[in-house]
């Protein structure tokens, strides 16, 4: 009996679930505010890779991934670390895009630091429910080893925690901020009536949904929309409704979360900063995809020739006068995507950039 204990004990240590003694009279340290790397100065905490990898809560630990994966996307990250650095020593951080971009994902900044925060004070060690779920999986799978077991134990439980929590929050939050469609608008809709850009077809506290604002949502689900034969789905109610609940969850937890004054908490902050980064380095790529190269008629000439075994078409070889812009155009991607790598290589090579392998293996 008591060796049967000892075993369970081990491996509920391995899934990192068992609380209780160990934890008792001691505080521990967050295990994702270690910091993983530091580029330039500026920590890249636990929190941020699991966040990048799989888990936007950064709260789930990701010990399943072999460690080579974990370096390949913490490498990805520090390029991203040094992209937004890089944008905002050239002050592309004060500029209108950046602004505008940035006031579009305000209720997204919002709703990660409040989700973050409830998942971080609600999610328990609930060594029962592991102990259930690493039965269940050795059952299903003889061979699978205790360890494994117990960190695919300990992840399903972590994660169908989170899942209540988040659908507990959204309920709290559309109750709070009073959440609803505007039934008038959705019946227009229905009718196939006349719907104006401006009208409020939901709303969540002071926050408005628009129908201007779905049309535009919906056309870059389907930007081709009528022009390729494909039915207009601003008109279509049953894909409003779904489109527009999912938005109106974003509104009633962003204004639930300024309710609880999220704004002035160190995780708004650093949802903030994560969100900065994220559009610095998407304006850093989209300026170097829009820059402008110079390809030659040489260039072109040499490259159909390379390709000529390619362009066939109905066994005949495509003309050049044909596929001339084309290929000019890929030769152009080409010389842009070099010009952006040989870029990152540089910036790599003048960065400070340190790398904890101890932390990085717990992540």
């Amino acid at each position: 009996m008591k060796r049967l204990q000892r075993k369970t004990i081990a491996i509920l240590l391995m899934a990192g679930m068992f609380g209780g003694a160990l934890a008792a009279g001691c505080a521990r340290k967050d295990p994702r505010q270690e910091v993983v790397a530091t580029v330039n100065g500026e920590d890249i905490k636990v929190l941020d890779l699991r966040a990048w990898m799989v888990d936007p809560t950064g709260t789930i630990a990701v010990t399943h991934i072999p460690v080579d994966k974990k370096k390949k996307a913490l490498d990805k990250l520090i390029v991203g670390w040094l992209l937004a650095q890089d944008a905002r020593s050239r002050g592309m951080d004060n500029t209108p895009e950046f602004r505008e971009s940035f006031k579009r994902s305000e209720h997204r900044v919002r709703v990660n630091a409040l989700i973050r925060k409830e998942v971080g004070a609600k999610l328990k060690n609930d060594d029962k429910a592991v102990k259930a779920e690493i039965a269940r999986i050795q059952e299903a799978n003889k061979k699978i080893s205790a360890e494994n077991a117990a960190q695919r134990a300990s992840r399903r439980i972590s994660e169908e925690q989170i899942r209540k929590i988040r659908e507990g929050l959204i309920a709290t939050a559309r109750k709070e901020t009073g959440a609803a469609l505007n039934q008038a608008t959705m019946g227009n809709i229905v009718k196939g009536e006349g719907v104006p850009d401006n009208a409020v077809i939901a709303s969540a506290g002071e926050e408005k949904i628009l129908y201007a604002e779905v049309k535009r949502m919906l056309g870059e689900r389907s930007p081709t929309g009528e022009s390729q034969g494909l039915p207009d789905l601003s008109k279509n109610p049953e894909v409003i409704a779904k489109v527009v609940d999912q938005e109106l969850n974003v509104l009633a937890l962003s204004a639930y979360a300024r309710k609880q004054g999220i704004e002035g908490s160190e995780g708004y902050k650093m949802a903030r900063q994560e969100e900065e980064r994220n559009i610095l380095r998407t304006m850093v790529f989209q300026a170097a995809s829009r820059k402008d190269v110079e390809i030659t008629d040489k260039e072109v000439e040499n490259a159909y020739a390379e390709r000529s075994r390619e362009l066939v078409r109905q066994g005949k070889k495509i003309p050049r006068s044909t596929v001339r812009e084309q290929v000019r155009e890929s030769l152009k991607d080409q010389k842009r995507g070099k010009a952006f790598h040989d870029y990152i290589a540089d910036l790599k090579k003048k960065a400070r950039i340190t790398i904890d392998n101890a932390v990085l293996s717990k992540v």
